[in-house]
């Protein structure tokens, strides 16, 4: 699975998926993939990195990654996993991509991205308004998720996306109420034990997008998911 990019103060680490793993980036690294990710920019038509970072998400593969693969390690569809290959016009050929070497100037990166998912914005503003009750927001949340109502994993993905808009929720404890409302919303419906497992599964594995300090970050969501998950399902 590919590593992630963030960015820490005026420099970069990498991190792999299941944050066991940190590959930290030297100063010659970082001014080269400055460099690298301000001409990326301007290829998608934004002015700087600053604003190509707060659009999408920094992929960099490893052995065995291909575009298409980080296009469904990071729940997106065919179609927009299509999109997604599209977009990163940088590939002379798509099929092609280089995986990560400790140290590298210029590593192939894949441009992953974040969009909210259309039809969210209503349950977003639920979950973001401080006045709003749980019941109003899970509601929200119930609506939203009842037009991807094809299969479990759809239903999931689209749950994913709303809770990666988390740092739009308030502060850390406001986050972590809507986080567990989400996650009732997505779980409740299924009665099976196997089910309810296979979501808190995919739940887990998500790599959780940076909120820059806005809040919960990867570690605490999926410590959250995993107290959350035993508390209120017996899932260990």
């Amino acid at each position: 699975m590919a590593l992630t990019l963030e960015v820490v103060g005026k420099g970069f680490r990498l991190k792999s998926a299941d944050n066991k793993r940190e590959f930290d980036v030297s100063p010659a690294q970082a001014k080269a993939w400055q460099e690298i990710l301000d001409r990326r920019a301007r290829e998608q038509g934004l002015k700087n990195s600053e604003e190509l970072l707060a659009n999408v998400k920094i992929a960099v593969p490893e052995e065995g990654d291909s575009q298409f693969k980080i296009g469904k390690d990071n729940n997106l569809s065919d179609v927009d996993t299509m999109l997604m290959i599209d977009g990163n016009v940088q590939f002379s050929n798509p099929d092609l991509i280089n995986a990560y070497h400790e140290g590298s100037l210029k590593p192939d990166f894949v441009l992953v991205p974040t969009m909210k998912p259309e039809g969210a914005p209503a349950a977003i503003d639920a979950l973001k308004a401080s006045s709003s009750t749980a019941d109003h927001r899970k509601a929200a949340v119930r609506t939203y998720l009842g037009q991807h109502s094809g299969n479990v994993g759809e239903r999931t993905n689209a749950a994913v996306a709303l809770m990666d808009s988390r740092a739009d929720f308030g502060s850390p404890e406001m986050q972590e109420a809507r986080l567990k409302e989400i996650m009732d919303v997505l779980i409740e419906p299924y009665e099976g034990e196997a089910t309810r497992r296979s979501i808190v599964d995919a739940l887990k594995q998500h790599s959780w997008s940076s909120t820059d300090s806005k809040g919960l970050d990867e570690k605490q969501v999926d410590a959250l998911i995993s107290g959350h998950a035993r508390t209120a399902y017996g899932i260990q």
